[in-house]
């Protein structure tokens, strides 16, 4: 009688360990799905609208020095060079941002998909999957590896949109003015570049 209840006490136990173990990994795998969409939504803070905004700032602006200073007539001091790089450095952000934005989303969906998809295989048990391969603990270790690697990548890069995007538009807000004297000043030496060269 005691045997019986030690062993049925140590079967509990194995069983008890064994559930949550597998709880442990679809809350693992349930979380980071959770996360990714999380994240998608963070990216619509800034707007699609202020980025893309920003983002014609940028290239405008840009053009406009490269146009300026295009002959060599029109010289720039050290600081005035400055807010040229970072009108640049706000264009390569921007459009960086923009281009992950538009793959970030299918990328984003296929992660999802497959992290609930393996959580709900381990939940339920199944002894194969869609493809018919056997389901076993390597098979759920060697899956749960590579889709949670994936899922984080996703996550970083959600992160680092947001931040490009960021980064971006703060670059626009605190350079706009000074893009804009040094526009006038550029155009006024380039205009007295002429009328002496004539």
């Amino acid at each position: 009688m005691v045997r019986f209840h030690l062993a049925s006490a140590i079967g509990l136990l194995l069983l008890s360990s064994c559930t949550s173990h597998r709880d442990q990994r679809v809350a693992e795998l349930t979380m980071l799905a959770d996360s990714i969409q999380a994240h998608q939504r963070l990216l619509e803070k800034p707007s699609d609208a202020s980025t893309a905004e920003a983002a014609t700032w940028a290239e405008s602006n840009l053009r406009e020095f490269e146009l300026l200073l295009d002959d060599g007539n029109v010289v720039v001091s050290k600081e005035e060079g400055r807010i040229i790089s970072d009108v640049s450095r706000a264009r390569r952000l921007l459009k960086d941002q923009m281009s992950r934005r538009t793959s970030l989303p299918k990328s984003a969906a296929r992660a999802m998909g497959q992290l609930r998809g393996l959580a709900q295989v381990i939940t339920s048990g199944a002894s194969t999957d869609a493809a018919g391969t056997s389901i076993d603990s390597a098979y759920i270790a060697r899956e749960m590896k590579t889709e949670l690697a994936i899922g984080r990548d996703v996550v970083r890069a959600l992160e680092e949109t947001q931040q490009l995007a960021e980064r971006g538009i703060a670059i626009w807000q605190k350079t706009a003015a000074r893009a804009d004297s040094l526009q006038t000043v550029c155009r006024s030496r380039l205009a007295k570049a002429i009328i002496e060269g004539e």
